[in-house]
């Protein structure tokens, strides 16, 4: 894990939001359909747009909705912009409904373990893991890691949102937002992601 520069809290709520913003459809949040390259841009332009006229008690409130715990742990961190292997790193416990056992270890075995079955029997993945992680690579992969509002959230591992609470394996980082894009990257042969990394805050960054 390297870090790169300070960011202010602000840009990871934004970050946050947007990619809420762009699987609204009639108010409510939903599996992002198949999308052309060129929808796919015209989805994320409106969202920009509207997250970034949001003052940060907006962008609060979003984020207090969708989870109070999440609001908390944003505030209490230390946020910056750093670059993670995908070794190091690891998904949310059964993040899109994969099974348990596949989001116990690293990014890269989770990875492996969705690539395989893609491949073979692509049915028997629940919903939002099988189209969110197809529609990625089908549509929008090469704008993930240009796009800083598009780039993963990562706490150091075991803070913030705690989202690996209770897996075998501890890593370095756990990604609390972004786990089907950090998947579908790591598929696509990405090593290493850009993402914002979140620290207790007065921590040390070892």
């Amino acid at each position: 894990m390297k870090i790169l520069k300070p960011i202010k809290t602000i840009e990871v709520k934004r970050c946050f939001v947007v990619s809420q913003l762009i699987r609204l459809d009639r108010g409510k949040k939903r599996y992002l359909g198949l999308l052309s390259p060129e929808e796919f841009q015209k989805k994320l332009k409106i969202a920009k747009i509207k997250a970034l006229k949001f003052s940060e008690k907006k962008l609060d409130k979003i984020i207090f909705d969708e989870w109070k715990k999440r609001l908390k742990a944003y505030d209490n961190a230390d946020w910056y912009i750093g670059k993670v292997s995908i070794n190091e790193v690891g998904v949310w416990k059964k993040a899109g409904g994969l099974p348990l056992a596949w989001t116990n270890g690293s990014l890269v075995e989770t990875a492996e373990k969705v690539k395989n079955v893609l491949s073979k029997n692509p049915q028997s993945l629940k919903k939002r893991a099988r189209h969110s992680i197809q529609n990625i690579l089908k549509t929008n992969f090469n704008v993930l890691q240009k796009e800083k509002y598009l780039l993963p959230i990562i706490f150091k591992g075991g803070t913030g949102t705690k989202g690996r609470k209770r897996l075998k394996q501890k890593m370095k980082g756990d990604i609390d937002d972004g786990c089907m894009r950090s998947i579908a990257l790591a598929i696509a042969g990405k090593t290493t992601l850009l993402a914002y990394v979140g620290f207790p805050k007065k921590s040390n960054l070892s």
